[in-house]
């Protein structure tokens, strides 16, 4: 096992519970806006994945050159998406609360794997209306 696969297994592990325990409060979503050439976005990705898919949390990849991003296979142009359009720097993470009908959370940028699962499960909770 590499420190990548332990640190995205150790990650998740962590943030599951927490995060499942959003969903049972259902309309909180992902907007991941980013590009397939970009080596941040790929790294991003994997661990958002790790993150989301266990508790159920919708994701929506919408990605500039209109190519997938790993592990994510299906992706929406972002160029034509109409809060995607606007976003310029990969990547960028968008927390959408349907109880709030807005996004509430943005995380920019991408500097490791720990910052970014917390950063995301932090926002992920407060949409939810957590903490945690």
């Amino acid at each position: 096992m590499n420190r990548r696969t332990f640190l995205l297994s150790s990650l998740t592990a962590a943030a599951a519970p927490a995060l499942a325990g959003a969903q049972e409060n259902p309309g909180v979503g992902v907007i991941f806006i980013g590009a397939s050439w970009c080596s941040f976005c790929k790294s991003a990705a994997p661990v958002l994945a790790a993150l989301t898919q266990p508790a159920g949390i919708p994701v929506l990849v919408a990605s500039h050159d209109a190519r997938p991003i790993p592990p994510f296979a299906d992706v929406t142009d972002a160029r034509t998406h109409p809060v995607a359009a606007q976003i310029s720097e990969f990547p960028t993470t968008l927390i959408y609360s349907q109880a709030a009908g807005e996004i509430t959370g943005q995380i920019t940028g991408y500097r490791n794997a720990r910052h970014y699962a917390q950063s995301v499960r932090a926002a992920v909770l407060a949409a939810a209306g957590r903490t945690g």
